[in-house]
């Protein structure tokens, strides 16, 4: 579905989570990691499923995850959030383009962030009301999903199930803008809410939206920004509590907030002193506050946004090494086809068959071709890739 009144979702993460491969008799045994944090097979029994291996589940859901780095525009790592490998990230070019993709329908579209703001100085709003520059005080969240998401939602034929707080992401928006500068005191609600919707045929959606509220004596500032999920029926579920896990796990690099602190508070340093040489004038200081929230605003949504959309599909060299070391991974290479794979490390040769199954041996002369045992199979040998 696509909402045309719909907002961005504002990225928030890392939180790694990772599968490792391990030999056992000779051949590997593969072992995933699930949102939960428990291996697969421990989750699937949890939630009442067979005891059959995981990774063949039909749900795409229960799999491995990888962590994703969210670059801003100069390509500086705001933040990492984990994320099913089957997932991708694309450049979304027109408005209500998915920004990820997956397996069975799974599409997640980003919209763009809504301000707001009111001034609480009655000459102030007449000035804004005169120029034709509207005011808006924050309605409350059963009124704001009734006033800016119903409308646009039944045009494209879905009905509102159901709005609720989703408390573990609240906690990570909170914790993001606790960290951000601000240029008065002030309030700060932040909540996440998520909405459930259907259409007709009983297609289900879900939207989350990000809600940022700050009051002080002066005035009111607020902002929204969302995202919106579809998939195929038997997966949707699934899908919505990884996009969930994905957002409540993300994490921050603390040095572009440092840096971002550091120029706002230089900034709205200045905007005051132009503040105070305009007070005569018209109460132009209500102008450069206002700018001030501007600006304030769109470098937020930049770090967000553009971080977002311009992650990089694996880590840098370092941090792929430093990952290997801990999970005591080597990187080796299909010589006909060129395929790179992840191995585990320690061992002379690497052979592996035409299922993806791999062997790992420290005997230098052993060739699995010749081997009675291995089912007359085809084992191609891999190269150990030295970094």
């Amino acid at each position: 579905m696509q909402l045309r009144y719909f907002f961005f979702l504002p990225a928030f993460l890392m939180a790694c989570n990772s599968s490792s491969d391990k030999s056992e008799s000779g051949a590997a045994s593969k072992q995933t990691v699930t949102d939960s944090g428990l291996p697969a097979k421990e989750a699937h029994a949890i939630n009442g499923y067979s005891g059959e291996d995981p990774d063949k589940q039909s749900n795409g859901f229960w799999q491995r995850l990888v962590m994703n780095e969210l670059r801003d525009q100069n390509g500086v790592i705001s933040a990492v959030m984990p994320m099913p490998a089957s997932w991708k990230f694309t450049r979304a070019g027109r408005h209500g383009d998915p920004s990820i993709t997956g397996p069975n329908g799974i599409k997640i579209t980003d919209y763009p962030a809504k301000n707001f703001m009111i001034n609480y100085n009655p000459s102030l709003q007449q000035s804004y009301n005169m120029a034709g520059q509207r005011m808006r005080a924050f309605p409350g969240v059963e009124q704001l999903v009734q006033q800016d998401f119903v409308p646009g939602a039944q045009q494209q034929g879905y009905q509102l199930v159901k709005y609720y707080e989703i408390p573990e992401v609240s906690k990570m928006d909170k914790w993001y803008s606790d960290q951000l500068f601000k240029a008065m005191p002030s309030r700060s609600d932040v909540v996440a809410i998520g909405t459930d919707w259907k259409n007709a045929e009983g297609k289900s959606y879900f939207m989350i939206i990000h809600l940022n509220v700050s009051t002080s004596n002066a005035m009111q500032t607020w902002w929204y920004m969302a995202s919106g999920l579809e998939a195929e029926q038997e997966y949707f579920d699934a899908a919505r509590r990884q996009l969930i896990f994905s957002l409540a796990n993300m994490r921050y690099n603390l040095e572009p907030i440092a840096k971002y602190n550091q120029q706002e508070a230089q900034r709205v340093g200045q905007s005051w002193a132009a503040f105070n040489q305009r007070m005569a004038q018209n109460q132009a200081a209500f102008e450069a506050s206002q700018r001030a929230f501007v600006n304030k605003s769109n470098a937020i949504n930049d770090a967000i946004m553009n971080g977002w959309r311009e992650r990089n599909a694996a880590s840098d060299k370092q941090q792929e090494r430093t990952v290997d070391a801990i999970y005591e991974r080597t990187n080796v290479q299909d010589a006909e086809t060129g395929e790179r794979y992840k191995v585990t490390a320690g061992a002379n040769q690497y052979w592996m068959n035409n299922n993806g199954e791999y062997i790992s041996t420290q005997m230098n002369s052993y060739d699995p071709n010749l081997d009675d045992n291995m089912n007359e199979q085809r084992w191609k040998q891999l190269q150990e890739i030295k970094n």
